[in-house]
């Protein structure tokens, strides 16, 4: 902490250089090694009440455990006072780019299960719903994009549901930003995979608006909107009104795209809308040998097609 103290401004100017040679994760030379970074000095010049104090400092710093956190073995060595360090950032920041940086640092940190433990102890949620309802575009596409790292994990889509995170994210499925949007439908596509969210969503009234992402020109909107609605598609409410906003057409457009996540999503929610109708007869229920070869025939066409998509964007590819 000497140098802290004698020098900030030569601090801050060591981590600007740092994070301008590493901001690009594909040219990082910090990324590039795979061994873990002591970054002590680091957490104990953040948790300092006098970098706390100078917001160009807190922003410097903030970016270079950004840069840190991209590595797994320094994401697999964050303590519990380094998670609360980073979400003290959260609150109160003395300029939108602070909470922005930490908020990015939350979704680095939260691909490790551990740290979304610490993380949901640590109060962050509250702190990052109210950043999504922020005027400044970063600020709320990086909170999403820590919510959706969150909600990777079981226990973290259980703490979500229970803080009523979706009903504050539904209503960003219209936001102007593609940005917004991708992290906002990626942390549905997630919650969706927890049973007693399928209703939340239903009832929020997103599934049209799922429906239409399927035809968003951004490949990672459409894919998490197909991997959402291949997840709903199991809940016989959800499924009726996926049906009814003609889901089938984009879905079936989708298997032929050129991103295998969204292929295969579509392919699953294709499956479970018109599999169950032709497993038995309508009237009766009653299922008979010709059904199950009408199911079998489905799978088959699905299937097939599929891996005609994948191998026609194989063969018939820009690449040189």
């Amino acid at each position: 902490k000497s140098a802290l103290a004698d020098n900030p401004a030569h601090v801050e100017d060591l981590a600007v250089a740092f994070y301008q040679r590493n901001q690009d994760p594909a040219t990082s030379p910090n990324l590039q090694v795979e061994e873990g970074d002591d970054y002590s000095f680091l957490m104990d010049c953040l948790d300092d009440s006098r970098v706390i104090q100078d917001p160009m400092l807190s922003l410097a710093l903030l970016r270079c455990l950004k840069v840190i956190s991209r590595k797994v073995a320094n994401r697999q060595t964050i303590e519990k006072e380094d998670v609360k360090t980073v979400v003290k950032y959260l609150r109160n920041p003395r300029m939108p780019g602070i909470a922005s940086e930490a908020a990015s640092v939350v979704l680095n940190i939260c691909y490790e299960k551990p740290n979304v433990i610490m993380t949901i102890d640590s109060g962050a949620v509250v702190d990052l719903m109210g950043m999504v309802q922020d005027s400044d575009e970063d600020v709320q596409a990086n909170a999403a994009g820590a919510l959706q790292s969150i909600s990777y994990q079981p226990n973290g889509r259980v703490h979500l549901r229970e803080m009523d995170v979706l009903p504050a994210l539904l209503p960003l499925l219209h936001h102007h930003s593609s940005r917004v949007r991708t992290r906002v439908v990626g942390v549905i596509h997630n919650m969706s995979s927890d049973i007693q969210s399928i209703a939340v969503i239903r009832e929020g009234r997103a599934i049209k608006d799922l429906v239409a992402m399927l035809n968003d020109p951004q490949v990672a909107i459409c894919g998490a909107a197909a991997g959402a609605i291949q997840n709903l598609s199991r809940e016989q409410q959800s499924k009726a009104e996926i049906m009814e906003a003609d889901a089938v057409p984009p879905l079936t457009e989708l298997m032929f795209g050129a991103d295998v996540p969204a292929q295969v999503c579509a392919a699953g929610a294709l499956l479970n809308l018109l599999g169950p109708h032709l497993e038995a007869d309508p009237v009766t229920g009653v299922q008979q040998p010709e059904h199950l070869a009408r199911r079998q025939a489905l799978t088959r066409i699905v299937m097939l097609s599929l891996v005609t998509g994948m191998a026609f964007h194989g063969l018939y590819t820009d690449d040189d």
